[in-house]
């Protein structure tokens, strides 16, 4: 009688081992926490091998915990309650457990709406005030969000800025395309932006340079030629170190511009600037203008100071062959004819950018 009690116990284990491992199983297809900590994996294995373990159940739970999850050290110990359904420890390992979840959860929900509320005051200054600051905070949280956008862009129309604006509305209008308000108010940014667009190219001075600026829009067929433009201007006003700086995104733009390349020459003439951007963008110039020797040296120069930077190999090889031909020409006379004034020779020597780069665009 013994041994048959006996063995209607071990098949009782067995069977309820067997009940709590399928339930385990179907559990953790959905609650199975995805850590690559090397203890989870280590005390999940040993609580395999050994389901009726409290010990190994409990270890489990503990690394879980420690990997933060949460969910998954709960499911195991409610698995133990059907082997050891009156476990006083059991029993307090998982109320402690569960209020570590339920406190996740409470964060978390807290979290959601601090941001929530984050969002809305950002949103309120954005749309409200013109806060561009405010804009971006928003965006930060909700990157793709058509209303933050919209708001953001009448933000930048407001404030002249033209460019932005429509750059802003296209974004907007990607995330929400049946948005009516969002097509009007891009319509109207570009409308703006083509006022912006003809003071830069007619006017003068600081309302000029102003224009060209709210009008610049990156990737448009049209960016060259405010860069070139905005060249013009500031070399105008003697603001050397702008004015090369717009040469020379505008010959990035579009190399072998003429008018640009004069810009850039007379600007880099006094050797002020010798960083390896200058430099390169001298070379590129001088072999726009023909002039082989010089683009020459002012290339390798560029080469020495970074020899990484793109397309440099190529324009050495051609100023070599330019240089090479012009070595190869028959040499000028070093005096000029008597019939020709020496001043009128010198100031055909001369290199300066007086045809206006703005004009060949």
């Amino acid at each position: 009688m013994r041994v048959l009690l006996s063995s209607l116990v071990s098949l009782a284990l067995l069977v309820s081992g067997t009940r709590v491992g399928l339930a385990q199983q179907h559990v953790h297809e959905g609650a199975l926490c995805q850590s690559t900590s090397p203890d989870v994996a280590s005390s999940r294995t040993a609580l395999a091998a050994s389901p009726s373990s409290l010990g190994a159940r409990f270890t489990l739970a503990d690394t879980l915990i420690e990997a933060n999850c949460y969910d998954e050290a709960v499911h195991t110990l409610e698995d133990g309650e059907a082997l050891h359904p009156r476990n006083s420890d059991l029993q307090a390992k998982l109320r402690t457990t569960r209020s570590l979840v339920s406190e996740q959860a409470y964060f978390a929900g807290k979290e959601q709406a601090e941001m929530a509320a984050k969002v809305s005051r950002n949103l309120l200054r954005c749309s409200k005030l013109g806060d561009l600051n405010a804009c971006d905070e928003a965006l930060k949280l909700k990157p793709n969000d058509a209303e933050i956008l919209l708001s953001k862009g009448d933000a930048l129309l407001k404030a002249s800025r033209p460019a932005e604006a429509e750059q802003t509305y296209r974004r907007a209008k990607q995330a929400a395309p049946d948005n009516a308000r969002i097509a009007t108010q891009l319509a109207a940014a570009q409308a703006q932006r083509q006022v912006s667009l003809s003071q830069c190219q007619k006017g003068s001075g600081e309302a000029a340079l102003a224009a060209c600026q709210s009008a610049l829009l990156r990737g448009a067929e049209d960016e060259f030629a405010i860069h070139a433009r905005m060249g013009a201007l500031n070399q105008q006003r003697n603001q050397a170190a702008p004015a090369l700086a717009s040469y020379i995104a505008a010959n990035a733009l579009k190399p072998g511009d003429r008018g640009v390349a004069l810009g850039i020459v007379a600007l880099t003439d006094s050797g002020s600037r010798n960083d390896a951007v200058s430099l390169a963008a001298r070379g590129s110039a001088l072999l726009t203008l023909k002039r082989g020797r010089e683009a020459l040296a002012a290339l390798r120069q560029a080469q020495s100071l970074a020899p990484a930077m793109p397309d440099l190999r190529a324009q050495i090889t051609q100023a070599q062959k330019l240089a090479a031909t012009q070595t190869a020409a028959p040499a000028v006379a070093s005096t000029p004819p008597a019939s020709v004034p020496s001043t009128q020779v010198a100031q055909k020597r001369s290199y300066s950018n007086d045809a206006q780069p703005s004009r060949s665009h």
